[in-house]
């Protein structure tokens, strides 16, 4: 068993989840992976609005009290948890104290965890946790997700329980924010594409308010059809057009609006965005659906499916963990790093019976490839156990190595390694992407 927590930072709002996975070995006889079969949610935090300083950054001081409290409502400390990840999301990014409440906030959360961001990290995280990506897999149909939040859309194309595809828009909710007496407290950049002049310290009319959120809805149709938005709003590469898919699934905050389950103002656009999809709904091209767990989705993915998890049949020969691990795939050329090297992940796919001389066939491609230390190679079969030891014992490969295996590495880029987890001995490997904004 493996206690997991997820915290998620986001633009609007911030908030954890913490669960308890099963972990079970694979039954075939060729297999030494471990897959979770039971997820069971141990405690869902209240949702707090993202607190920020009067100079107008994220506080962390405020946010770090909050995950406290999470914790102690959990009735749990944070060397109670086995692994994890604390997610900043949305604009969330754009602060340049993005990479210290990350590392910070990493910290809480017992032994292993990861601090991460990324939209398309988040579109994957949101699809899976609204349960769109299990829905795809029993019912073999093509879903797109859509999870709407404070800042950003994000959306995951999702074939057969499989994501091909995802994007983002700088579309949400809280592209302006309001005081108490509806007065403009802050705009983001993206806020000022739809023609309507925005100051802070001045008031919206109804009618302002009206054409912004008509806006940001044709943005999101737009997206959602493949077609253009404008290049001020597109953050991730738009989604290839292609066949329609079996229905539309939609998460994030402002799916509460939409679903009736949130009626109250938070000084945002939330409600108007909402009534406006509302009325362009007739224009998407599947039936949309509001998930269970709307503005829960990125959180219950963070805390539930970012692990993978390798088998026991695996070569430790550094110190672990090991975080933020940039993979390379076989073959691929490897980045420079200037003077100096860091730790790489090898990413390898193998197929066939493990037998000795495709292995060692491997294992000298492997060692010729790069002299970075530590070295991590991550193959999708079940061959760790020996490839390290052919590495290591026949090519006297020298330095950090580790060997993992069952893992399947897509084009995300980085990885977090923990250590083994008694008893079973398995090795959690976190897959993330880290967007950080150049200071």
């Amino acid at each position: 068993m493996l206690r997991t927590v997820g915290i998620d930072i986001g633009s609007t709002t911030s908030h954890a989840m913490f669960a308890r996975l099963r972990l079970q070995r694979l039954a075939d006889s060729l297999s030494s992976r471990y897959v979770v079969v039971e997820r069971e949610i141990l405690h869902r935090s209240p949702i707090v609005l993202t607190p920020y300083t009067a100079g107008g950054v994220i506080d962390t001081a405020a946010l770090e009290a909050h995950i406290a409290s999470w914790y102690s409502s959990a009735g749990l400390a944070p060397e109670d948890v086995d692994t994890g990840a604390v997610i900043l999301t949305g604009t969330a990014l754009a602060w340049h104290n993005a990479r210290e409440l990350a590392d910070l906030f990493a910290g809480a959360g017992g032994e292993f965890v990861c601090a991460t961001a990324g939209h398309a990290l988040e579109a994957t995280l949101a699809a899976h946790g609204s349960g769109s990506v299990a829905r795809s897999r029993r019912d073999h149909e093509t879903i797109l997700h859509v999870d709407i939040g404070g800042g950003t859309t994000k959306l995951a194309r999702i074939e057969d329980g499989i994501i091909v595809a995802t994007t983002a828009i700088a579309v949400g909710a809280r592209l302006v924010v309001f005081d108490d007496q509806g007065r403009i407290a802050r705009v983001e950049p993206s806020g000022r594409a739809f023609g309507v002049p925005l100051t802070v310290g001045a008031t919206l009319s109804r009618e302002q308010r009206e054409r912004l959120a008509i806006g940001m809805a044709g943005a999101i149709i737009a997206a959602i059809r493949g077609a253009p938005v404008p290049a001020a709003l597109q953050l991730l590469a738009s989604l290839a057009r292609s066949s329609a898919p079996t229905r539309i699934t939609l998460s994030g905050g402002v799916s509460e609006y939409i679903s009736g389950r949130e009626r109250t103002e938070h000084g945002d656009l939330g409600r108007d965005l909402a009534a406006a999809l509302l009325a362009v709904r007739d224009k998407l091209p599947a039936s949309l659906e509001i998930t269970t767990d709307g503005i829960r989705a990125t959180v219950i993915g963070a805390s539930q499916f970012t692990v993978q998890v390798s088998g026991s049949t695996i070569g430790l020969g550094a110190p672990l963990p090991l975080r933020n691990v940039p993979v390379v795939r076989l073959g691929a050329e490897i980045p420079s790093t200037g003077p100096g090297s860091g730790a790489l992940a090898l990413a390898v796919t193998w197929d066939g019976e493990p037998d000795h001389r495709r292995i060692r066939a491997l294992a000298e491609r492997v060692a010729a490839t790069t002299d970075r230390r530590p070295l991590v190679v991550a193959t999708d079969g079940d061959i760790a156990a020996t490839l390290g030891a052919v590495l290591r014992d026949e090519l006297h490969f020298a330095g950090d190595l580790i060997t993992l295996d069952g893992l399947d590495l897509g084009d995300l880029d980085y990885i977090d390694i923990g250590a083994p987890v008694p008893p079973s001995g398995v090795v959690p490997v976190i897959v993330k992407s880290l967007v950080f904004p150049v200071s």
